[in-house]
């Protein structure tokens, strides 16, 4: 798969756009090659799925062309909702023996047909409590949705090598940029329709969850109290001005949302607990889109008091600066988490 010379391009297709990032690897360090978004027409998603894949297509189509990419080879993820993530403990075996029993009694672990998904799994640790026995990650994705990505990107003249879980990119790419850590960390990705949660130690993941929060439900409460179209509504949110409604009212809705998210992912570390009381959380992290909320970071803060910080991966990446802003990269850099990660499938570090 891996056997051509073309830096494999991260993509991640969100309902609010399409990210692409490609990088190279070189004496222990990451330097960025590429990197772009691109709006995705709002008719294009629905319910959080591709509900008009041509449309999605194009959009990826033209990115690449504006980025003149040239290499074909793309990593892409699913979504965590599309996904099963569960760990299971087995007694120690060699990989060609855990393969062996995985096919023989994959069906107690996986809650669908057998027949309908595609399954992966890893052998992770070995559990503390019980040395003769280790942990395997199993991870079971529905093969409609994996053959959807999949001819989604080759109807975009791409070459889809893998399909991956943005869970899993998204702790890859900071384990790319700062390293394995001892600490428990959260990493949360806020998109415009969903967030993904993974909490890692020493880079391994030991919870994931989908929160249904994101940054189409601020445009949504703009759009119903200040009587606009969609379009004027996503530029109010993203702090034009307007003589439609106040600074004030426009506060008022963040407030209002961002402390719906605070207690959504309360909950959600409080399910965490209820499962790992010992693992104490050090750090949380923002990524996404909509991270970029002003004093989302204080709000988290302030409600879970746990140290918050925007993570921006691309701020630890070497580049050209007479080809990329500074200023630029510092913006969008939270919102290319996932992507990068993607994109490190083929750049592992030498």
């Amino acid at each position: 798969m891996f056997g051509k010379k073309e830096n494999i391009v991260g993509l991640d297709i969100g309902s609010h756009s399409i990210k692409m990032v490609q990088v190279s690897a070189k004496n222990g360090s990451l330097k960025l090659l590429n990197l772009g978004v691109a709006s995705v027409p709002r008719e294009a998603f629905a319910e959080g799925r591709v509900s008009k894949a041509d449309q999605v297509a194009r959009c990826i189509q033209q990115l690449a062309s504006h980025l003149k990419i040239k290499d074909k080879l793309v990593a892409t993820s699913i979504s965590g909702y599309e996904v099963m993530i569960k760990k299971i403990e087995l007694p120690m075996m060699t990989e060609a023996e855990l393969e062996n029993r995985m096919q023989v009694e994959l069906g107690q672990y996986i809650p669908y047909n057998i027949e309908e998904v595609d399954v992966d799994y890893q052998i992770m640790d070995l559990v503390k409590e019980r040395p003769n026995y280790m942990d395997v990650l199993l991870v079971a994705a529905k093969k409609e949705s994996v053959n959807d990505y999949v001819s989604l990107i080759r109807m975009a003249g791409l070459d889809p090598v893998v399909v991956d879980v943005d869970f899993f990119a998204l702790s890859n790419a900071y384990e790319a940029v700062y390293g394995l850590q001892e600490e428990n960390l959260v990493l949360l990705d806020i998109g415009a329709n969903k967030a993904i949660m993974n909490i890692t130690s020493k880079g391994i993941p030991i919870f994931t969850r989908g929160i249904s929060i994101g940054g189409n439900q601020i445009t949504h409460r703009v759009l119903e109290q200040f009587k606009v179209g969609p379009e004027e509504a996503e530029r109010l949110k993203l702090g034009d001005a307007s003589d439609k409604g106040s600074v004030h009212d426009l506060e008022d809705i963040y407030v209002s949302v961002v402390q719906n998210w605070v207690n959504e992912f309360q909950r959600a570390i409080d399910f965490y607990y209820s499962n790992f009381p010992e693992r104490k959380i050090s750090r949380i992290l923002l990524s996404g889109g909509s991270s970029r909320i002003p004093g989302l970071n204080q709000l988290f803060r302030e409600s879970l008091e746990v140290p918050v910080e925007l993570f921006n991966p691309l701020s630890q990446l070497e580049y050209d600066s007479k080809v990329f802003d500074s200023a630029y990269l510092d913006y969008v850099g939270p919102q290319m988490a996932v992507s990068l990660g993607l994109a490190l499938r083929k750049a592992k570090l030498k």
